[in-house]
Order: C-alpha cells, then structure tokens, then sequence
C-alpha cells in the first residue's frame, strides 16, 4: 500500500506525487492554500486500502517547483489534469478539497466533468465568500488580512511549506480575486453525483458567531451543486478537520466513493460517525492559511459543546436545526484558505 513519490514535469512545473492502492474511483486529495500532501498521508494510507489515492504536493509546496503562473484556478486545474494523465490514473474520480483546494477541484470539475464520480468538501472555501465575509469580519480580523502578504514575506520557507515566497503571494492575491467572483458550477451542476460537504463546528474563539454562520451558509450553497449531497457539522472546531477529526473525513470519502461505485445515494447510507482525533500536528496559525491568521478565519464563538456529534443535513434545502439563522449567500460567494 505504501506508494513512493515521484517528480512529474507538467507544462513549466514539476510536481511531486505519490500513488497509494489500486481500484476504481481513485481519490484525488488537493490540500488547503499553505497545505501540502503529508497532512493527508494517514488518511490516504487508510483509503489506499481499499481504492486508489493521489496524493500531490501543488505548486509552489512542499517538493513541487515554484510557480510560473498566476495560479489561477483554472491553471491549477489543468496542472492536477496533466499530472493525472502523467500518472496513468485514467478512471474516473472521487476529488477531496480542502479549504482553497475546494476552489480548485471544482474548477477541474468543471473543466472535466466526464471524469468526476464524486467529491468531498473539507471546510471549502466558496468562489462568493468575499462579499459574505468580509462585512462580518472584526476590525483586528480585517486589519490581519491587510498584513497578510508582509507576513508572508517575513515567514521562513519551512513555515511556507516549502514554497517560494512570491509564489505563494501570487496565489494568495488571485485566492482574493477569485473568492469575490463566480463559481465555475451552476447549482445542480454536478447532477447526481455523489457531493459531501463538511464543516467544522462553531466553537473557535478567534471566530465571531456572525462569521461562522455565513461560513455554513456558504457550505449550504455549495450542497445544492448535487441533488446527491450531505452536508454535515463536525463536532471539531478546527478548520484542518484532516486533523481535528479525520474519522469524519475518511468515512465521507468512503461514502461517496461507496455511491460512485454502486449508484447507491448518500440518503440512503447510515449517518456518518465521527471519531474526533487530537488536533496535534496540525500547521501552526502562523504558517500560512490565512484562514487562521485572520484574512479568513472561519468559525464562531459558540463552545463546540453546542454541536455535540455531526449534524447531517440530507439535502442542500434542509436547514441545519444546529445553526440559528445562517447567512445563506447570493450567487457568488467565497472564503480564503
């Protein structure tokens, strides 16, 4: 099961990879913004035993090559497609976005619909976030996010992940463009394939309660892309839930993989169980996402305690009994990883 990595040349760029497994859907895993693929190396060793898994790191991280684009989502699309191909996954496929990474795995959705079986959501950010957000966002919130880039520029290339520090300043400037724009997917745009969203819970205190309920608004939107979707409240207030509860993780990817293989729906599977792992690993608040450094970060004031197990809410139009009043956004709305 174990899978070596691999540099693979893909246009100007050369990308670091690892398969992991075999079988059919393979999963696709793209990390947040500042992420990289060994935040998600137990989970893809604990799938790898039952599908195929792809495991990159994205230009400019970890042992990719810097960028020589503008790291639009678009471009980063077309880097995961000629990767694959590089690869010989030629099958279809079950994409995991995290944060940033939903941005972008819906952009190759959209490019590639033919070829996508399914996808997972981790704490996504939302192409229409921007205009959500932002007004709800604290003074020192705001005042953070101005400081994003100097602070990037003055972080260490180990706390960058490895990337380049003008890369990942290109790509945090497009991230800013992008989330206040429109989405690549209309509503139902992914049919009946099988869509789970996760969010994390409220209860992180750098997070105002007014924030958090847009955040789930925004996952609300991004539900209704499937008649075939699960939109589920983690009880882990922690935005890498690949960390804080990567129980929840590993068995949505398992469903939806489930469903592409058998055309069974999400509705008709159990409720998902969480087993809430400890958040020990998970990258310092200061390493990168701005989620956490204050440009964006997501998640309120309400003590975890409140979401005790994962709220499922079957189908996009259900409002989650656990939320009081989310902000439901208009067409274009996003977040920043």
């Amino acid at each position: 099961m174990a899978g070596s990595m691999r540099m693979v040349s893909v246009g100007r760029h050369r990308l670091a990879a690892t398969v992991l497994g075999e079988g059919a859907p393979a999963v696709v895993i793209e990390p947040s913004f500042g992420g990289c693929a060994e935040d998600w190396t137990e989970i893809a060793e604990t799938l790898s035993a039952e599908t195929t898994v792809v495991l990159y790191d994205r230009v400019p991280y970890g042992a990719s090559s810097a960028a020589r684009d503008a790291r639009t989502p678009a471009a980063i699309a077309a880097d995961l497609d000629g990767l694959l191909r590089e690869l010989a996954v030629t099958g279809p496929l079950v994409l995991v976005g995290h944060s940033a990474g939903g941005i972008y795995v819906r952009a190759y959705a959209a490019a590639h619909l033919d070829r996508v079986a399914g996808l997972v959501l981790v704490e996504s950010s939302h192409e229409g976030q921007r205009p959500v957000l932002d007004p709800l966002r604290s003074r020192r919130n705001k005042l953070d996010a101005a400081l994003t880039i100097p602070a990037i520029i003055r972080e260490s290339r180990q706390s960058r992940r490895g990337g380049d520090r003008w890369s990942v300043i290109r790509e945090f400037r497009t991230f800013n463009k992008v989330t206040a724009g429109q989405p690549p997917l209309p509503p139902g745009g992914l049919g009946d394939r099988p869509l789970v969203v996760l969010t994390c819970s409220p209860g992180n205190p750098a997070v105002p309660v007014p924030v958090w309920q847009g955040w789930h608004g925004l996952h609300q939107d991004l539900a209704a892309l499937s008649a075939n979707s699960r939109h589920v409240v983690s009880p882990s207030d922690d935005h890498y839930l690949n960390f804080g509860d990567p129980g929840l993780v590993t068995a949505s990817i398992r469903d939806v993989v489930r469903c592409a293989r058998s055309g069974e729906s999400l509705a008709s599977l159990p409720d998902l169980a969480s087993v809430v792992a400890p958040s020990a690993g998970v990258p310092s608040p200061d390493a990168l996402s701005p989620d956490f450094r204050g440009a964006a970060i997501l998640g309120p004031g309400v003590p975890s305690a409140a979401v005790p197990s994962p709220v499922v809410v079957s189908g996009p139009a259900v409002p989650d009994p656990a939320v009081p009043g989310p902000v439901v956004p208009s067409a274009g709305a996003s977040d920043a990883d």
